[in-house]
């Protein structure tokens, strides 16, 4: 895939690391906003799919697999196996992810997708990596694009390993599937 380089500042959300364990069709509302390949979605009080808002109020059903335009009550689809990984741009910001990020846990930044490459903007917080397990994703480790270069200088994003912490994903929940 061409936005997977490194360093290159082009978020792209959370895109599949491995093969798809489950894809899955869910509904979605009439009024909802745009969906993004890539962004994180969860289930909301009427069952319906949607982009999640809070990184740490929200619990994650998966990531969307493909674009769905603003205000279709349609299906989407959603890769929500609870064991999936994905890969996910960290943002580079004032603090660098360096080796100690790995087995750490992160807060997505939840930015509108680009609505001309039709792809998602979601992406690592950088400064957010912490050993709490109250925050949604888990570091797995640095992506094998990034060549194991652990040391870059704040500003530089890369691309991680991760997976949904259990706390967050719907269905892997006492009250899941």
């Amino acid at each position: 895939m061409p936005f997977i380089r490194a360093n290159v500042d082009a978020p792209f959300g959370a895109i599949l690391y491995d093969g798809p364990a489950r894809c899955s069709e869910y509904r979605t509302d009439v009024g909802a906003a745009a969906i993004y390949p890539g962004d994180l979605v969860g289930q909301m009080a009427d069952g319906c799919v949607d982009t999640i808002t809070s990184a740490t109020a929200s619990l994650i059903l998966g990531v969307a697999a493909h674009y769905l335009a603003a205000a279709a009550a349609t299906t989407i689809l959603v890769y929500d196996d609870p064991d999936q990984r994905f890969t996910m741009q960290d943002d580079g910001d004032t603090t660098a992810m360096t080796a100690l990020s790995e087995g750490g846990n992160a807060v997505p930044i939840l930015t509108t997708g680009n609505t001309t490459s039709l792809r998602s903007a979601h992406e690592i917080d950088a400064s957010s990596i912490s050993t709490l397990t109250a925050f949604p994703l888990h570091i797995q480790r640095l992506h094998p694009v990034e060549a194991d270069s652990y040391a870059s200088a704040a500003g530089s994003p890369r691309r991680w390993i991760v997976n949904i912490n259990p706390g967050y994903h719907q269905l892997a929940t006492s009250s899941g599937i």
